[in-house]
């Protein structure tokens, strides 16, 4: 027959404070989930669950990072879209006062001055539109540092002929737009010989515009009728003018479609951003209400441990003599 082991009082003092602590534990695991708002405040409350929760934090940071480049390229649009609209109008007045210039053959010096100088000013305004900038940055000199630009003779500046690309923006993991435009296909350039200093290819607005009021103050007008005459510079201005309106016409939908693309982008990232906060929140966020209810619950419990334990283990001399 085996013995039964007595069970001692340093044994029921052992157990009840390890039943005790336990209960503290669970107590203070929801005292901080009800000040936390969270299930998880530490990697050791769900490994699974934080590694989850990490992921979809990257994943937020990096959707709220595509959504300030989206704004931030929006702006970049907008600002070249405006440029493109009055120097649009620019041109269209430029091409009127050319005409008018073309239907007065026999128009006096003063009629003609009076149109080259308004020319004059419209071509000092389209130059402004031409170095539109947005953040000091202009916007038609793509990734170039380049305080302008366009000189001040029209010309493309030399930094950003020397191979600079459109500013682009990442507005999502795998897709990028560019923001700025393009500066030369919409303003024209003037290409010359290293060399000689000879001008090879003239697409220009602003060198067309100077030949019109070149020709406008010639003093050959009614008088040289020849095809490189004042007249005949009058003639190819119309033309290289509709050819500018085009140009900027063109250039203006390509900011168009991006501007569009950029929004759609900004849409979908909104979406996004709702699903992922969503999903992290299903997993780390707690049940305020539940929370709540376990914490008193588990109060009680905690104190009616304390409670019965110090009822029923009331120690006295004989017990530690034994």
């Amino acid at each position: 027959m085996s013995a039964i082991g007595r069970v001692t009082g340093q044994q029921l003092y052992s157990s009840s404070q390890t039943s005790i602590n336990a209960a503290r534990l669970r107590l203070s695991a929801l005292q901080e989930q009800a000040s936390s708002g969270l299930v998880i405040n530490r990697p050791s409350d769900d490994p699974t669950g934080t590694a989850t929760v990490l992921r979809l934090r990257g994943e937020l940071a990096a959707n709220t990072q595509y959504g300030t480049n989206m704004a931030d390229g929006l702006s970049w649009l907008r600002t070249a879209d405006s440029a493109f609209s009055t120097s649009t109008d620019l041109v269209r007045k430029a091409s009127d006062l050319t005409v008018q210039a073309a239907n007065a053959g026999t128009s006096s010096p003063a009629a003609r001055e009076a149109i080259a100088t308004q020319l004059v000013s419209i071509k000092q305004d389209l130059l402004a539109q031409a170095n539109t900038t947005y953040l000091g940055r202009s916007v038609f000199a793509g990734t170039s540092d380049a305080a302008t630009a366009f000189n001040a003779d029209g010309t493309v500046n030399s930094t950003v002929t020397a191979g600079s690309g459109l500013v682009q923006r990442r507005i999502s993991a795998t897709e990028t737009v560019a923001v700025s435009a393009d500066g030369a296909a919409a303003f024209g350039t003037v290409v010359k010989d290293p060399a000689t200093g000879a001008v090879t290819s003239d697409t220009s607005v602003f060198s067309s515009l100077d030949k019109v009021i070149a020709a406008l103050r010639s003093p050959d007008w009614g008088t040289d009728l020849s095809a490189t005459g004042p007249q005949a510079a009058i003639t190819g201005g119309i033309t290289a003018m509709q050819t500018a309106r085009n140009a900027l016409t063109t250039q203006q939908a390509v900011v168009g479609t991006a501007y569009a693309r950029v929004e759609a982008a900004q849409s979908r990232n909104s979406d996004a951003a709702v699903q992922l906060e969503k999903q992290r929140s299903g997993i780390q966020d707690a049940d305020t209400a539940s929370v709540l209810l376990n914490l008193k619950t588990q109060e009680l419990a905690y104190q009616t441990s304390l409670q019965v334990t110090a009822q029923v283990l009331q120690p006295t001399l004989m017990n530690f003599l034994k």
